[in-house]
C-alpha cells in the first residue's frame, strides 16, 4: 500500500460522537470561551484608561474588576458550556447535523471535524492502537491522554480493515483483545 495515497474519512454515529462531545469538545470549549472571557477583560480594564484619572485609582477600579471575574468566571463558563451542550445534545435527532461530526485519516495526520470545532494530531503522537470485538481505540500521546474510538461492528460501513493495516505496517503495531 503506497502510503502518500492514504486517505480515509468515516462517518461517526451517536455514540461515538457523544464520546467526542464529552472527551474532546467540552474541554475545548472551555478553553475558547475562557480565553474569550479573558479577552473581554483587557478590553474592559484598558478601556476604563482616562487620562484624567488618578494612576492608583486606575490601578485600584481594574483590581476590583478583575477579582470580580476571577470569582464567577469559571460559573460562567460552566453555565454557557451547559447551555451549549444541551443544545448540542437536542441537535443530535437531526441527521444533517450527526453528518458534520467526521474522521478523516491521511498519510500524515488524524483530523477531527464538528460543528463545534475540529482539531488533527500527528501519526507520530499515537502512544498505542487497540483492536476489540466492538471497538478500535487509538491513545493519543498529548496532555489530556485523548482516545479516539471508532466502531469496528459491521452495521458502520467504514473501512476500518484498511485503517488497521495502514496502522499496523507504518504507525504501531495494533494490539488484538
Amino acid at each position: 500500500m503506497g502510503t502518500s495515497t492514504f486517505s480515509l474519512e468515516f462517518d461517526l454515529n451517536i455514540a461515538e460522537i457523544r464520546n467526542l462531545n464529552k472527551m474532546y469538545f467540552k474541554d475545548l470549549y472551555k478553553k475558547r470561551i475562557m480565553f474569550f472571557l479573558a479577552i473581554i477583560l483587557l478590553v474592559i480594564v484598558f478601556l476604563d484608561w482616562d487620562n484624567n484619572d488618578d494612576f492608583f485609582q486606575w490601578i485600584i477600579r481594574n483590581l476590583f474588576s478583575v477579582i470580580f471575574f476571577l470569582f464567577f468566571h469559571y460559573l460562567i463558563v460552566n453555565a454557557i458550556c451547559k447551555v451549549t451542550f444541551r443544545l448540542v445534545k437536542k441537535l443530535l435527532k437531526f441527521e444533517g447535523f450527526v453528518r458534520r461530526y467526521k474522521f478523516s485519516f491521511t498519510n500524515s495526520v488524524i483530523g477531527v471535524h464538528s460543528p463545534l470545532g475540529g482539531f488533527t494530531h500527528r501519526w507520530c503522537q499515537i502512544e498505542k492502537a487497540i483492536l476489540t470485538k466492538d471497538l478500535f481505540l487509538l491513545y493519543i500521546r498529548d496532555r489530556n491522554g485523548y482516545i479516539i474510538s471508532i466502531s469496528t461492528k459491521d452495521n458502520c460501513d467504514h473501512k476500518i480493515a484498511e485503517l488497521i493495516a495502514f496502522i499496523d505496517c507504518n504507525v504501531t503495531h495494533v494490539e488484538r483483545i
